[in-house]
């Protein structure tokens, strides 16, 4: 009862001040209820919306929305995509990797006599020595495809690398991205992005952030900065190791690893139905 009247001053209070303040500019206030979402959820999605003299706040189901009418009319048309039962959706993962390695070798024989033994050489060898120089490359591939269900607006992980060494390279990669209080210590990971899908209308708003895991997955960062976010049809495939390859360093360094003179180049799509 205390909580419920505590809540109920707290909106008196926002309304006085968004009334307050629409007075002052060319701006309406408006309380939108919503029955399916929680406003915090919605809010990052309405926050661009309000404009420069607009405001939002988000306060259990309700949105207090100062903004001009325009913004308003918008604003309520795409809550009212947003603000349904939320369903399960299905994501596909399409995971190939051409994998290229090349190799060098350099043979050195000696010709001569050893005891009653005489070394034949190969025709060509100059002063009883032969170098055999050996340059091999190969170039194959793998692909596999996965399915995913998640609940629309909530997150998946899609793995990329099993079990990486959490080296010095991840170690600094982690501290130039990451906040020091967010920087968590593993020994080996897994690595990928974490996509989150949501419907909006008759399209699909994909938000994609890189991820590195523990292998047990009991401790995961996403790297938040440097997400993205997309809008694709549903059952469109979406090239994202394309889009992620040349966004950033830790993007990169997930799909594609190099060791030595053999590199990995992951081609990564999804879908969501």
């Amino acid at each position: 009862m205390g909580n419920l009247r505590h809540c109920s001053m707290v909106i008196i209070l926002l309304l006085g001040t968004f009334l307050a303040s629409a007075a002052m500019a060319d701006t309406q206030f408006r309380m939108m209820t919503l029955q399916y979402r929680f406003a915090q959820d919605i809010l990052p999605v309405i926050e661009p919306m309000v404009g420069a003299d607009g405001s939002v706040r988000a306060i259990d189901n309700h949105l207090m929305v100062t903004a001009t009418p325009e913004r308003l009319s918008q604003i309520e048309a795409l809550i009212s995509q947003l603000d349904v039962a939320r369903r399960n959706l299905r994501i596909t993962v399409s995971h190939a990797a051409d994998v290229q390695s090349q190799q060098h070798g350099i043979g050195v024989q000696a010709g001569g006599r050893v005891g009653d033994v005489e070394v034949q050489l190969p025709r060509g060898a100059r002063d009883g020595v032969h170098i055999d120089l050996d340059d091999r490359s190969a170039q194959y591939g793998s692909a596999n495809t996965e399915f995913l269900t998640v609940m629309d607006g909530e997150r998946a992980f899609i793995r990329v690398g099993q079990s990486v060494p959490y080296t010095q390279q991840w170690v600094a990669l982690s501290r130039r991205y990451l906040r020091a209080q967010q920087t968590v210590e593993f020994r080996d990971i897994t690595t990928g992005f974490a996509v989150r899908p949501r419907y909006i209308g008759d399209q699909v708003e994909l938000e994609i952030t890189p991820r590195i895991a523990r292998l047990d997955q009991a401790g995961f960062v996403d790297f938040e900065e440097l997400g993205t976010v997309v809008r694709v049809s549903p059952g469109e495939w979406f090239d994202l190791g394309g889009s992620m390859q040349n966004r950033d360093e830790i993007s990169r360094e997930i799909l594609s690893s190099g060791q030595s003179r053999e590199s990995r180049i992951s081609k990564l799509r999804i879908k969501v139905d």
